[in-house]
């Protein structure tokens, strides 16, 4: 038989091409050529012959006006159609990150508990291939994790109270998750700004530093160092003045003068309402820019109870690791039992709960002295069980801290939590080391 060839998809830029020329630059052609005959006859003493070349030029000229009309509403259904389209993506990223580190936190931990362990050389020699084997797909996930980040997310966030500083060290924490960025030195220089206080949407901040960032190392041959400054400039209509500066020991293009389409962090940058300027000097290069944010009020935090009692002392007493009662609220029993594993031998008590309904009751009839709360669980979330608990702890003046332990680790899931009332967040898979640090650093 015979082989027949299937015909080929015409691409839907090539229609849109096709649909612009036919039915738009035609008649408009048309009608312009109508409008020359009308006026050389008119020139030429002629009457009818103009008004009928301009009457009839109108007709073309309506119909390229109405298919223009149809074209921008299809345009916009087109735009509105791929935002979907990226949205679903970005979901279905989410939901492989947040499904792959369930497993990938429970390989890390316990290739640390078996290498601590005694065992044989070629017992060992397994462990440490076995280590070396999960630490390569961590990175992998990393990977992933740090190219969405650079994208620009469609979903709509409200005011996030945030902190500068600590929103800018989190961004550099978040570029060293990329290997091909191990050649590069992020450093920011704090002299007090950090502290400020402003309320807004954190994450653009953040896709902001990181699309500059990544520019510049992209474009850097050798290794470079990045160094990162904030000061405030005034004030605009009851808005801050932020303004960035980045400084780099190498030539480096971060936008590019002129040039046009501006990538993300122009765009971005010009969104809220900002500017930016670039320039090389002798070996290295800077770029300065700044948006305007808007300053958060004042909040009393809530008083330990105990400092309320007349003849206690207003610092808090510290605890050691061994006094410590610790609530763990996760759904996944093998989540459960590894961090038992972990904790127990380290702590006084280790309780359970199993979603954040559980962690709300047990909360209620006992004292702990830390949280770790996961993010995603059945019955009640772990957002919502940890701003319901601090609800409960107004009425008591009391704080327990409240560690995230969870397996979502996109751009703006760290803020998310902290902006619920929780104390501090660890992304899967966890390091021990880093898990016991930030509780050592809340008791």
């Amino acid at each position: 038989m015979p082989n027949r060839t299937r015909p080929s998809a015409i691409p839907h830029s090539d229609l849109m091409t096709r649909r612009t020329r036919d039915r738009i630059l035609l008649p408009v052609a048309l009608s312009l050529l109508l409008v020359v005959v009308a006026l050389v006859t008119a020139l030429t003493g002629m009457v009818y012959v103009p008004v009928a070349a301009g009457i009839i030029a109108l007709a073309p000229l309506v119909l390229a006006i109405a298919e223009l009309r149809r074209l921008i509403a299809d345009s916009r259904d087109i735009l509105r159609e791929m935002a979907t389209i990226a949205e679903k993506n970005e979901e279905v990223i989410n939901s492989f990150s947040h499904k792959i580190r369930e497993p990938l936190n429970n390989l890390v931990l316990l290739g640390n508990m078996l290498s601590e362990t005694t065992a044989s050389p070629k017992q060992q020699e397994l462990v440490e291939t076995f280590i070396a084997s999960t630490g390569s797909m961590v990175e992998v996930v990393n990977e992933l994790t740090m190219q969405t980040a650079g994208n620009i997310t469609f979903e709509r966030r409200g005011e996030i109270r945030f902190r500068l500083g600590p929103i800018i060290q989190d961004t550099i924490g978040l570029m060293k998750l990329n290997r091909r960025h191990d050649q590069s030195v992020v450093v920011y220089d704090d002299h007090g700004e950090g502290d400020s206080e402003y309320r807004g949407d954190p994450i653009i901040l953040k896709q902001i530093l990181i699309d500059l960032l990544s520019a510049a190392i992209s474009a850097s041959a050798g290794r470079i160092t990045i160094r990162i400054q904030v000061r405030e400039a005034g004030e605009r209509e009851g808005s801050q003045k932020v303004e960035f500066t980045l400084t780099s020991n190498n030539p480096v293009v971060f936008i590019g003068e002129g040039r046009q389409p501006y990538p993300l962090a122009g765009r971005l940058i010009r969104d809220y309402g900002g500017s930016w300027q670039e320039a090389t000097a002798g070996t290295g290069s800077y770029f300065v820019f700044y948006i305007f944010m808007h300053r958060a009020d004042k909040v009393t935090k809530p008083v330990a109870a105990s400092t309320l009692i007349k003849g206690m002392t207003a610092e808090k007493s510290r605890k050691e690791m061994k006094d410590l009662s610790i609530l763990l609220v996760e759904d996944n029993p093998i989540n459960q039992r590894i961090t038992q594993l972990m904790l127990e031998p380290l702590v006084r008590k280790l309780e359970i709960a199993r979603n954040g309904k559980e962690a709300l009751d047990m909360f209620g009839t006992s004292r702990y002295d830390l949280i770790l709360m996961d993010v995603q669980m059945p019955v009640m979330n772990g957002l919502v069980a940890a701003e319901k608990i601090r609800g409960l702890e107004m009425s008591t003046q009391g704080h327990v801290p409240i560690i995230a332990i969870t397996a979502n680790a996109m751009l703006g899931d760290r803020e998310q939590c902290l902006a619920v009332g929780m104390d501090d967040y660890i992304s899967k898979p966890i390091e021990p080391e880093v898990l016991i640090e930030k509780i050592t650093a809340l008791i």
